[in-house]
């Protein structure tokens, strides 16, 4: 049976097992097309292992997952489709960030060398990195730069789904900010669909259509922020209730 129109990925009885350890037990889950879904969990609650799932780079024990207008089997096409900026940027350390970001273009895409630095550069900016960082080494960057030039090459070939796992993590609060702003306003202008694993309170404020908590191996609940939030559980009630919690929403408000 087919998605309805605006789901672009569906989750089924997704079942993953380490050995003896079972992170995901029937879960099911869909992605609205053009929506921002954050996805929260307690640590292993398998939060960066669905995201891996979904785009292709772990296989589940069972269940199905449905990428709309996306073979999953087919890596070159799943390139061109989805986008991916993992945690620690996973940026290529002997080459520049502009050579990061042109890797995906050489590799997937027939253009002449000249169009494909111009259009590294493109997206650097637009990442928010200026002129001047584009000829520098990972090692020569912030790490609020390498994520910006982590995501400069997940966005290198247009795709219309975006991964981000934890995006924000390890930055300063106020490069966090700035980094969440840069999200929405790239969702907005290349009206991307996006997928954010976090952990961070103020990335859920900031940018969430959805939010989406894991727990017990299954989505245990799901919807916009403030119903969330009154979700009668522990986990959800201590997770919202803490410190961190109480300053992101009367930033807010």
């Amino acid at each position: 049976m087919n998605a309805p129109d605006d789901i672009i990925i569906s989750v089924r009885d997704l079942v993953m097992r380490f050995g003896d350890q079972t992170v995901h037990d029937g879960l099911n889950l869909d992605v609205r097309r053009g929506e921002i879904l954050c996805v929260v969990g307690a640590s292993g609650s398998g939060k960066s292992v669905l995201m891996r799932e979904i785009v292709g780079l772990q296989k589940p024990t069972s269940g199905t997952i449905n990428v709309a207008g996306v073979d999953m089997d087919d890596s070159a096409d799943r390139a061109r489709k989805i986008g991916v900026m993992f945690q620690d940027g996973a940026l290529f350390s002997t080459m520049t960030v502009r050579e990061n970001v042109e890797a995906p273009l050489k590799e997937h895409a027939d253009l002449p060398p000249q169009l494909v630095a111009e259009l590294a550069d493109l997206k650097l900016v637009m990442a928010g990195l200026e002129p001047q960082a584009h000829h520098k080494k990972p090692s020569e960057l912030s790490g609020g730069m390498r994520k910006r030039a982590a995501l400069a090459r997940a966005l290198a070939l247009d795709p219309g789904i975006l991964f981000l796992d934890e995006p924000t993590a390890g930055l300063d609060p106020v490069a966090a900010q700035r980094f969440d702003t840069l999200i929405v306003e790239l969702h907005e202008a290349m009206a991307l669909t996006v997928l954010i694993v976090t952990h961070d309170v103020d990335t859920l404020e900031a940018t969430a259509d959805r939010v989406c908590v894991l727990y017990g191996g299954k989505v245990l609940t799901i919807g916009p922020l403030d119903e969330v939030r009154r979700f009668k559980h522990p986990w959800v009630q201590d997770y919202f209730s803490g410190p961190r919690a109480r300053q992101a929403l009367a930033a807010a408000r």
